[in-house]
């Protein structure tokens, strides 16, 4: 009877210990000024963004809340890509600032893997719920118009043990098991 009571915690600090707790999060641009930002790459505590043309604007589309990566021309047509610090899922983000011309492909990464395209022609909300352990994006801006702007990321990180934690967690489940043989013996 000690013994399945022994197995029994054994097995419930397992499964709390590998169980997936997920954080809901935001990468919020509020805080940024508005207007150009005099740089083409914006670091954020869940991710670093990069545009591949001459800056990166806050409010294009009158949205305080959004960027867009700026051309030599001063439209939002130069590609943009978003680094992840940690793999993301239930990702969705707005699409604004569409114009007669505008063509968007979104690249979705997880690692060098990419996972799929998608194809955007419009306004909107765009869910990225479908993939799971998302850790880039990268816009590829083919439009005519004046181009897209991005708006409201939010996602779930979830949280991943420290290695340290299978240590311990492997060192006290041999100690059940020497304990359990020890009593039998």
């Amino acid at each position: 009877m000690k013994f399945l009571k022994q197995r029994s915690i054994a097995l419930s600090i397992f499964v709390a210990l590998f169980s997936t707790n997920t954080l809901a999060d935001t990468l919020d641009f509020t805080t940024l000024a508005h207007g150009a930002q005099g740089s083409t790459v914006l670091v954020f505590p869940q991710a670093t963004i990069t545009s591949f043309g001459s800056d990166i604007y806050v409010g294009a589309s009158g949205i305080d809340s959004e960027i867009c990566a700026l051309t030599a021309g001063f439209n939002c047509q130069a590609d943009l890509q978003v680094d992840f610090t940690a793999a993301v899922n239930n990702l969705s983000f707005v699409l604004a600032g569409y114009d007669s011309g505008d063509h968007l492909d979104i690249n979705i990464f997880s690692g060098t893997s990419l996972l799929g395209t998608i194809a955007r022609e419009s306004n909107g909300l765009v869910d990225l719920s479908a993939y799971s352990n998302i850790t880039k994006l990268y816009f590829d801006d083919s439009s005519t118009g004046a181009g897209f702007s991005y708006d409201k990321f939010q996602f779930t990180v979830a949280n991943v043990p420290e290695p340290e934690t299978y240590g311990m967690l492997l060192a006290g489940l041999g100690l059940l098991g020497f304990a359990t043989r020890r009593k039998q013996a």
